[in-house]
């Protein structure tokens, strides 16, 4: 058990490097194009509600808190809860990205990872833009299988799982 703690630890760690890094070289000129593309990607995300709403509802309050600061005329500096938001927006709209989107029934679980990891580490921030516009905040997850609820059907035991076999096998099974 240390040890597969240990490698979520090692793994959010890494998820948080880089959405923090990414975040950071988000621009302001950046976060108003986004604004203007993000019709687009709603609709292309679209095709996702009826399945997975838990994900298009975190991918929405993401989506209004970036269009609420994208429409202020504020310098060039986007608060790090903002520049997070738009970056896992920004990553929803990759085509390439850590697990293709075209995937079925895992594709979506790297872009619901990275805005998970987004609303928890700002968890403050949102709820204070949760109750200020009254939009209703959409609480992250809180473990990996709950996470693979929001994206897939499918359980990790399901992709060992041999034909006509109702157990992983030996080795694979916890």
């Amino acid at each position: 058990m240390t040890r597969q703690i240990s490698f979520t630890e090692s793994m959010t760690r890494e998820l948080i490097d880089f959405i923090q890094r990414q975040a950071r070289a988000v621009s302001r000129a950046d976060l108003e194009t986004f604004v203007v593309d993000l019709p687009a990607l709603r609709a292309r995300l679209m095709e996702f509600t009826q399945r997975y709403p838990s994900f298009t509802a975190r991918f929405e309050f993401l989506a209004l808190v970036v269009e609420s600061e994208g429409a202020k005329p504020q310098g060039n500096s986007i608060a790090q809860h903002v520049a997070e938001a738009a970056f896992a927006l920004l990553y929803c709209q990759r085509s390439t990205d850590l697990i293709p989107d075209t995937i079925p029934g895992l594709g979506l679980l790297d872009d619901a990872m990275i805005i998970n990891l987004v609303l928890r580490r700002n968890e403050k921030a949102f709820k204070s833009y949760s109750h200020a516009s009254g939009v209703s905040w959409p609480a992250p997850v809180a473990n990996v299988e709950e996470l693979l609820s929001v994206v897939s059907p499918l359980r990790l035991t399901t992709l060992w799982q041999r034909p006509g076999a109702s157990e992983p096998p030996a080795a694979c099974s916890r």
